[in-house]
């Protein structure tokens, strides 16, 4: 199974003097710490641009169609006025499965119906990355496969305890991976990191490898 993808490069990086992620997700600014990044928010209207680029890429099958979504949301995340000898890291994770996008779920109601509707089979997981600085900008995504164990009933009160402790309700897809109970998972295809919000060996490559 392919799991890294190019989408856009344009240009070439220049000499980094600071880095700034965008975004004040706990899990992406732990992976990036060794970057000792500048964290700044950005608010953008993912699902307006979900629902213009889901129709864009309507020709595609429905992965590659959200993955295309997912990219386009990391390059509006990082589409502002750039400093010198920057660059900017920004990314976004989306969970697909029976083709749909799963967002962060409305209430946990929504989130358990979620995660009770993986069990059994497969479900995927995107996150795309921007990086970017003046006269530079590359963007690519990552594939992860998640396959959940089929249902018995010993896991309604696993499912329920996930529900109630580990707050769903800010996490694409209802779950956190690192969260978690191992008795739900099968098996995994691709980077784990993928799935906890961004894929950092390939982030790392990309920044540090000679052109």
């Amino acid at each position: 199974m392919q799991t890294v993808f190019e989408y856009e490069k344009i240009g070439k990086k220049g000499k980094i003097e600071n880095f700034v992620l965008l975004s004040t997700s706990p899990r992406r600014k732990d992976l990036l710490a060794f970057l000792k990044p500048i964290i700044t928010r950005v608010e953008v209207d993912e699902r307006s641009l979900e629902e213009r680029y889901m129709e864009t890429f309507k020709q595609d099958d429905f992965l590659t169609r959200a993955a295309k979504v997912c990219c386009e949301i990391s390059k509006a995340k990082s589409d502002q006025i750039l400093d010198e000898d920057t660059l900017y890291i920004s990314a976004d994770t989306i969970v697909v499965a029976d083709n749909q996008i799963f967002n962060k779920p409305e209430n946990l109601t929504e989130a358990k119906d979620m995660l009770l509707s993986y069990f059994g089979k497969s479900h995927y997981v995107v996150t795309s990355v921007c990086l970017r600085m003046r006269g530079y900008l590359e963007v690519f995504y990552t594939v992860a496969q998640i396959d959940f164990v089929d249902f018995y009933p010993e896991l309604a009160q696993v499912v329920d305890d996930y529900i109630t402790f580990k707050q769903p309700l800010d996490k694409a897809g209802a779950y956190g991976f690192q969260e978690l109970d191992p008795r739900l998972i099968r098996s995994v295809t691709g980077d784990i990191h993928t799935i906890i919000g961004l894929p950092v060996a390939e982030v790392s490559e990309r920044i540090f490898r000679k052109q």
